[in-house]
């Protein structure tokens, strides 16, 4: 199962340690977003690079894959997109949606209800989280726009950031 980490501006970046032990667990794929930087791609070193440049200032999402829908591929990884709204989305989970050809679960959920929703209606309002509520299920969804962001889901707190779950802790070493 994918795993996002929310780290709150004003939190220092994980250890690369810890890093690395989400990538172990999901192996298909990174992503990363801050206001000023992201990456989404194959290579946990590349995503290590972008956040070595992350300002502690500003908040952070991360999101390490497990393909359930859609192939093993750059296009498939999180964060997804929304330059109408100018809006990063990453999903943890599986949702009861068809995907559309390879697209994940993920992106068409993104792509098909909640980006018009927030287009339409704001990130914060009330018909966006309605829009959640209805497709979210037992799943997990962060929303950056700008340094404000949003998580939907029962997240876990360890060491000042949130977890969609924290499975990926048996890949660490002690």
């Amino acid at each position: 199962m994918c795993v996002i980490c929310f780290i709150p501006q004003g939190t220092q970046t994980l250890p690369t340690e810890i890093i690395r032990a989400m990538y172990r667990a999901n192996p298909h794929g990174a992503g990363i977003v801050t206001p000023a930087d992201h990456y989404k791609g194959m290579s946990l070193e590349t995503l290590l690079r972008h956040l070595k440049k992350r300002d502690p200032s500003q908040p952070c999402l991360m999101h390490f894959r497990w393909a359930t829908h859609g192939s093993v591929k750059k296009n498939n990884c999180h964060p997804f997109y929304d330059d109408k709204s100018d809006t990063w989305f990453m999903h943890n989970g599986i949702l009861n949606i068809q995907p559309k050809g390879d697209m994940t679960d993920s992106e068409t959920a993104f792509r098909e209800i909640l980006a018009p929703e927030i287009q339409a209606h704001g990130l914060s309002s009330d018909d966006v989280r309605y829009a959640v509520q209805g497709i979210i299920g037992g799943s997990r969804f962060a929303f950056m726009q700008g340094d404000d962001v949003k998580i939907f889901g029962q997240y876990e707190r360890w060491l000042g950031c949130w977890f969609s779950n924290l499975r990926f802790r048996y890949y660490m070493r002690f």
